[in-house]
């Protein structure tokens, strides 16, 4: 069954995005969760505090990536949008 789990990419990865891979890892929906954001150094730290947890968790693959990275998503969630004040 774990082939029919679902590689999901998050384009944004700020406060939504980031918590929504959080929970996306604790409750084993996916099998690969890509993190896209052009703050490129944002999105590699929070799937190295991800990556942190996983032990904890279900197997998941999850790692930052470029827009390429949607390509082959079976799903594909935008959390990116402007700073509200």
């Amino acid at each position: 069954m774990e082939s029919l789990k679902p590689k999901i990419a998050i384009i944004g990865a700020g406060y939504v995005g980031s918590t929504f891979a959080f929970t996306l890892m604790i409750s084993g929906l996916a099998r690969e969760i890509v993190l896209i954001d052009k703050n490129e150094l944002l999105a590699k730290g929070e799937c190295m505090d991800l990556n942190h947890g996983l032990s904890l968790t279900h197997p998941t693959k999850i790692y930052a990536a470029g827009y390429e990275s949607c390509e082959d998503a079976d799903i594909v969630v935008i959390t990116a949008g402007a700073k509200q004040n």
